[in-house]
Parts: structure tokens; C-alpha cells; sequence
């Protein structure tokens, strides 16, 4: 399924990296698609950086933490990883259509790219 849905976003950038591991660029954010395993119990981590925080900030976790659940995420969430603010959205892959997998895709790239712009002015970054 991911691998037809990557095949019908045209002339997006987009790659492979194993057999459970994609990323398409959506505007100006690259999104990662995972799978935690390929068995009936795997599932679907879509994430995206959204810019590099080596030095973390008490002001902006407890920011982004207090956005974690909200309506306005779409059910995303913000975490940390490998130096990197990301924003991810994780669920199984059982009953995944393609309908669904391209609106997670989409959203993690809409959230991500308005919320990079907004967070880097708001605190400075």
C-alpha cells in the first residue's frame, strides 16, 4: 500500500530505504514512512524533523507538549530525535486504507511545515 501510494504522488521527491522505510518530500517537509515491523501486530510511524534542537528549551517543550493531543495536531505529536524536533503520528496498520495513509501523510506535512516556521519565530530559534 505504501509503496503504490508513493507511485501516485507523481513528481513528488521520494525514495526508498528498505522494506519498511520510505520518505516523499510534501512542499518544502520530508516526510519518513516506517512500519515498527512487517507482521500482523506492525505499526505505522509517519514523521517529519522540523528543524535541528541541539540545545533544548524549556520554554518551547513545555510549548509543544501542552500541543500534544489537541485538536489542532490532528492527532500528531511532537518529540525529540536525534537532535531533531519532530512531528509523528503512529498507529496500526491494521485497517489502513489508502484514504487514511494519504491524509496522515499529508497532515504530518502540513502541521510540520507551519508549525517549523511558527516555533523558529516565535522562540528565535
Amino acid at each position: 500500500m505504501i509503496t503504490d501510494f508513493l507511485h501516485k504522488s507523481g513528481e513528488a521527491e521520494k525514495g526508498f530505504v528498505s522494506n519498511s522505510e520510505w520518505w516523499v518530500v510534501c512542499g518544502s517537509v520530508k516526510v519518513q514512512i516506517f512500519l515498527t515491523s512487517l507482521d500482523d501486530l506492525a505499526e505505522l510511524v509517519v514523521a517529519a524533523n522540523l528543524f535541528k534542537y541541539s540545545q533544548q528549551n524549556e520554554v518551547v517543550n513545555e510549548y509543544v507538549l501542552k500541543l500534544n493531543g489537541t485538536l489542532k495536531l490532528k492527532g500528531a505529536s511532537f518529540g525529540i530525535r536525534n537532535k531533531h524536533l519532530i512531528l509523528s503520528y503512529i498507529r496500526p496498520v491494521r485497517g489502513l486504507d489508502p484514504e487514511e495513509l494519504e491524509w496522515i501523510v499529508a497532515s504530518i506535512a502540513v502541521i510540520a511545515d507551519e508549525y517549523d516556521d511558527f516555533l523558529i519565530e516565535k522562540f528565535n530559534l
